[in-house]
């Protein structure tokens, strides 16, 4: 068991099983079989998640054992993950006394899973109505200056944002976990007012991994705050635990944004986006992003069209949503 891609890369096996139109397991007697069955299944028994094995990339198969008998077969092979149920419609043929490999692609199942895909980010990212949270503010549609004078350019709806066109109109297989984004806000710590409720939260990228419900993808879009605001660099502390990194610093708030998340939603795929005005931010978010071995996109140095300061027009979201599919396609079902 292997994937040609990442799409399912982590899960961890719960049970192998397969189904079959005519006897494949059973008591061989002088008669022939008797108690035969048209099924045969390997749970794995161990109660420890950390234990079980999970799927790999390949060529890093998974690879179990079934015990059968002999002959032709047409059927399909079940397997339950920690996240989802595959099957795969597979015809095969078994010797006596051999052993009979068959490959299953978790990139190529009968049946592709759907992906939920988190949002975490700054303005770039929001759109009224579309946020976890109403006290976080927007930044579109409401200060896009095209809205209502040039709908060509326009953010007018949540249908134009760079991460909606990713999810609904570049991926096959995907929808939307949550969208935490929020106007204005920083990788590090930081309290920020409301706009509804005038409270004051918590809003810094760090202080907002526990938004979403179930991921299987997150895409992190931010540091162009923390440049404006001058965020300290910080230290690569990679060792140190959460709890103990300096959130206050650019590179410790984001190595612990990556490990709360990879903590509390297991086997989640995250994906980095550099922004093209990030300045002295772009080494450090590389570099964390390849400590890690989580995939990124880099827009330093594309033509992004902007509509205000920062913030994209519709079609600079079009070409940044093919970006970011086109070099990430491997983890975006």
């Amino acid at each position: 068991m292997q994937d040609s891609k990442y799409y399912a890369v982590g899960e961890r096996i719960l049970s192998v099983s397969y189904s079959t139109s005519k006897d494949i397991v059973g008591t061989i007697g002088k008669q022939g079989v008797t108690n035969g069955g048209k099924n045969v299944t390997m749970n794995w028994a161990s109660e420890d998640p950390v234990h079980r094995p999970a799927v790999g990339h390949a060529p890093e198969a998974a690879q179990f054992g079934l015990v059968c008998l002999p002959g032709n077969y047409s059927g399909m092979f079940t397997v339950r993950t920690s996240r989802y149920t595959y099957t795969f419609t597979k015809n095969i043929s078994l010797s006596a006394g051999t052993n009979t490999n068959v490959t299953l692609d978790f990139a190529n199942p009968d049946v592709q899973p759907t992906r939920k895909v988190g949002v975490l980010g700054d303005s770039i990212s929001t759109f009224d109505g579309t946020m976890c949270n109403d006290e976080y503010s927007p930044f579109y549609p409401g200060s896009d200056p095209n809205v209502g004078t040039n709908p060509d350019k326009a953010v007018d709806c949540k249908e134009k944002t760079y991460w909606w066109r990713v999810i609904y109109e570049r991926m096959q297989h995907g929808t939307l976990d949550v969208n935490s984004a929020w106007s204005g806000t920083r990788v590090v710590h930081e309290i920020k007012n409301g706009r509804r409720g005038g409270k004051n939260l918590p809003a810094g990228f760090v202080d907002r991994v526990y938004d979403f419900v179930d991921p299987d993808i997150i895409l992190i879009h931010g540091g162009r705050n923390d440049y404006n605001q001058k965020s300290p660099f910080g230290e690569y502390n990679w060792d140190y635990p959460i709890g103990q990194l300096d959130i206050n610093t650019y590179c410790e708030a984001y190595i612990q944004t990556i490990k709360a998340l990879q903590q509390r939603y297991e086997g989640v795929q995250i994906i980095i986006i550099v922004g093209d005005l990030i300045g002295t931010y772009e080494t450090p978010t590389v570099n964390i992003a390849k400590h890690f071995g989580l995939p990124y996109v880099n827009f330093v140095g594309d033509t992004i069209e902007k509509c205000s300061g920062s913030h994209p027009t519709a079609p600079a979201f079009d070409y940044m949503a093919t970006k970011i599919y086109n070099t990430c396609k491997d983890y975006l079902p």
